[in-house]
């Protein structure tokens, strides 16, 4: 049986499907290109976060204020609630596509990322967000969830 990625999104409210790995590389400002497929969608800004397994995530407008109320709606009596809505929050900036199609990556998101000024880097389509990864911790990431992904039995719901 073959599934409609885009339609699977669409049904669970996604603003847009990214879709794709690219390969760039971070420019000597701390700048990354976004591919011009996802331009578009950033038009009117974008907000860049710390993402799981040390990706940055890249949200539309949209997207962020969603992920915002969900966020703040969890309880803050809940420790690990409050330490997801402190990385999440604390590590995100706003941003603007320049004339080029980069944006500005800050140096505590380059840290954490473990990307440095002139490193490789992989853009990828997550779906409803865009993952900016160090294309060393890519390729890791992507042969354990390739490994994993070949030997899925079942699908839990």
């Amino acid at each position: 049986m073959s599934y409609n990625v885009t339609k699977w999104f669409k049904a669970r409210k996604a603003d847009k499907v990214f879709l794709g790995e690219y390969k760039h590389s971070m420019d000597s400002k701390g700048r990354v290109v976004i591919p011009s497929k996802f331009r578009k969608e950033l038009q009117q800004g974008c907000v860049v976060t710390k993402g799981l397994d040390n990706c940055l995530q890249v949200l539309t407008k949209k997207n962020w204020n969603e992920e915002s109320e969900r966020m703040a709606s969890l309880p803050s009596t809940d420790k690990t609630s409050r330490q997801i809505k402190r990385a999440l929050f604390s590590g995100a900036v706003d941003s603007n596509l320049d004339s080029a199609g980069r944006i500005q990556i800050p140096e505590n998101l380059r840290n954490y990322s473990e990307i440095g000024i002139n490193d490789d880097v992989t853009v990828t389509g997550s779906g409803p967000v865009i993952e900016i990864w160090s294309s060393k911790v890519w390729k890791k990431i992507q042969d354990d969830s390739d490994k994993a992904f070949a030997n899925i039995n079942e699908v839990k719901q």
